[in-house]
């Protein structure tokens, strides 16, 4: 890539998804198919906006239809990725993420895409979690939540 020449942009959205148990707070992760450990997410659909095409990934890949956001509460992680399909070609990837809470702790995963998932709290997450983007998303909700 030539200096000065921007990345193509890439975007997606996601849910963060918690739930108390007792006096934990646990954090819904997922393994997607290519083996990796994160959170839900997507990419929007035409005509979708961000909170949309988010709750629509998590219904998707978790089954899980009722979520609490917490109003304000939205984080961001970038990150360099390949392109699918170019080995040589990169792009910025842009994932925003809302935060919410579950009451009802069952999943029903999207086997095309995701292969397991585990309610986790914060440092067992956080050990789990595959790239370092997204265990810096946790520790900002960790914050705003008061765990950290």
């Amino acid at each position: 890539m030539r200096e000065g020449t921007r990345l193509p942009q890439e975007r997606s959205f996601g849910v963060i998804p918690i739930r108390r148990e007792g006096n934990r707070v646990l954090f819904l992760l997922i393994q997607h198919r290519a083996g990796h450990w994160a959170f839900p997410k997507g990419h929007a659909s035409i005509g979708e906006t961000d909170l949309e095409a988010a709750l629509r990934e998590l219904r998707e890949e978790t089954g899980i239809q009722q979520v609490r956001l917490i109003p304000g509460l939205v984080v961001e992680e970038k990150y360099i990725k390949p392109v699918w399909g170019q080995p040589e070609a990169r792009a910025e990837k842009t994932v925003r993420y809302f935060v919410g809470w579950v009451d009802d702790p069952s999943v029903r995963l999207q086997l095309a895409e995701v292969q397991a998932y585990r309610w986790l709290p914060y440092h067992e997450a956080r050990a789990l979690i595959t790239f370092e983007q997204s265990r810096a998303v946790l520790d900002q909700v960790a914050r705003a939540l008061g765990i950290l």
